[in-house]
């Protein structure tokens, strides 16, 4: 799977992230795929834990304490260790975390208002000084940072006061700041050992062993709602099958990253309960415009009505997600234009638009125009072969001969770069600045405009977003985009990633969240007694 931990262009998910597993595809924020791969260092074990310890198994866990390094701050940020200025909730709102308030002053400058009271595990103040620099290192150092912090430059107005310019006008400077990358920590301590290093979260590091186990214990100084459960365990545990055993046997609280074919063994479990909360990504397959038989909207139209969305999200992630037509959809923000195009699996409406640019069905039940058939190479890779099958399956129905290619994701990028494809499948996040989103994914020069999409209409939205002055003005031309481009259908939407996470049942105070990878431990938690 694609780090779920981070976002498209600018972002990615996550997701991956160590959001995910490798049954799906997701882009982190630099474009590049991966799938969380790891040798097995933990065990399901026999020993039941006591009501005042969460263990919680993880595909991974860091192989470092300094959240300069790769991936090391979202696994700090999940299990309590590291906070930003900023927190995301469940329903996409921006909220303050260190932070205690913003304000865009003007279209290029916000006001940042921090917490007196919070204060680093050694009792340093996060103030203004200590916040500066501790963005400015991540910037320097954190290649996975930089695309939230290199539009910013950072000031201090006093002593708990930030200014904070932008490069271009009315850049959601919270969202940017609420990023697991951009975790405040101290630049004064040395992030190398467990005694040095110095962060903010209500649990503190207490033991760490790389690619193995974090052990944190509740941070009595913390500076807000203090957690009920004293003790927490982050074990790495690489196979799929320990992870949901260590919940079925009661040895871990939480398992995470776990696939759709692991569901039979909990379905009618009274040990552990699901928790599949889609992500913000989309599962999309991108059309090679240049194509001849693509090139023609009425085919990629007919191709994404004759498409049973349902019936996709069973097959492919065993019911644990849901349908969408538009690629921003899947973001909890845009829930709204779920159904704005596609509303419904239309095959007599393919049919029209392929008789109409001139495919005729043969007797042989495919499409044929000037002699030639109506051929798509779909290329999957990772967890996607099910759904490359169920795609196929559902196009033979209209007329169209596909043909799935399933491999390493080498082989598309390779065949992108010479051209030579057809579609192929893959998941971005849509979550973020929906300037950078959008522009990643369908302006000319967009990093993940794989198929060469060049629109006027599209084009000329982007630039009035680029220049959108309020919340309301952003989410209304973001809407019109995603119609405008689910219309014209270089892409076709599919359906969210679920991330699937098994909670004992004697846990409670688990709270789902689209970015759940870092939403695992929350202050409510509790645990039943012996």
């Amino acid at each position: 799977m694609k780090n779920l931990f981070f976002a498209a262009l600018l972002f990615v998910i996550i997701t991956t992230s160590a959001c995910g597993n490798n049954t799906n595809s997701t882009n982190d924020a630099a474009g590049k795929p991966s799938n969380g791969t790891g040798t097995e260092q933990a065990s399901a074990g026999t020993d039941k834990p006591n009501d005042q310890e969460l263990i919680v198994a993880g595909q991974e866990i860091a192989a470092s304490l300094d959240p300069v390094q790769p991936l090391t701050s979202s696994y700090l940020r999940n299990i309590g260790a590291a906070e930003a200025l900023f927190i995301v909730n469940a329903e996409g709102k921006v909220e303050p975390s260190l932070a205690e308030s913003a304000t865009e002053v003007d279209p290029t400058t916000w006001e940042i208002k921090l917490r007196p009271e919070a204060r680093f595990w050694s009792g340093k103040a996060i103030d203004a000084d200590a916040v500066i620099a501790s963005l400015e290192r991540s910037k320097a150092l954190d290649l996975q940072a930089k695309p939230f912090l290199e539009e910013l430059t950072f000031a201090k107005a006093d002593d708990y006061t930030l200014r904070v310019k932008t490069k271009r006008s009315h850049l959601s400077v919270p969202l940017n700041l609420s990023y697991y990358q951009t975790v405040i920590h101290n630049t004064a301590a040395k992030h190398d050992a467990v005694p040095t290093m110095d962060l903010s979260g209500m649990y503190k590091v207490t033991e760490f062993i790389p690619k193995q186990k974090l052990v944190l214990e509740k941070n009595e100084s913390y500076w807000g709602k203090k957690p009920k459960i004293q003790r927490v365990v982050y074990e790495e545990i690489s196979e799929e099958q320990t992870r949901v055993l260590s919940v079925l046997s009661g040895r871990s609280q939480v398992a995470l990253n776990i696939s759709p074919s692991s569901l039979a063994q909990l379905k009618d479990s009274k040990e552990a309960v699901l928790s599949a909360v889609p992500a913000a990504n989309t599962q999309t397959i991108y059309l090679n415009l240049s194509r001849p038989q693509l090139k023609d909207v009425r085919v990629r139209q007919a191709l994404s009505w004759g498409l049973n969305r349902e019936d996709l999200v069973i097959l492919a992630a065993e019911g644990q997600s849901f349908p969408v037509s538009t690629w921003l959809s899947s973001n909890p923000a845009y829930a709204e234009a779920r159904n704005a195009v596609y509303a419904k699996f239309d095959p007599e409406e393919a049919s029209r638009l392929l008789d109409e640019a001139g495919w005729k069905k043969g007797s042989d039940g495919i499409r044929y125009k000037d002699g030639k058939p109506l051929t798509l190479r779909l290329m999957t890779w990772g967890g996607d072969k099910a759904l490359g099958e169920a795609l196929q399956n559902q196009w033979t129905g209209i007329g169209v001969k596909a043909e799935v290619q399933h491999g390493d994701y080498s082989l598309i990028e390779t065949a992108r770069e010479s051209g030579d494809w057809d579609a192929s499948i893959e998941a971005w996040s849509t979550f973020g600045d929906e300037l950078s989103l959008l522009t990643g994914q369908y302006a000319p020069e967009g990093r993940a405009n794989y198929g060469g999409y060049n629109d006027e209409e599209t084009n000329q939205w982007l630039s009035q977003l680029a220049e959108a002055s309020d919340e309301a003005a952003r989410h209304s031309l973001a809407l019109k985009i995603n119609e405008r481009v689910a219309q014209q259908a270089p892409v076709i939407s599919l359906f969210p990633r679920p991330q699937i996470s098994a909670i004992s049942s004697k846990l409670h105070g688990f709270k789902e969240h689209f970015r759940q990878f870092e939403n695992v431990v929350n202050a409510d938690l509790t645990l039943d007694s012996k």
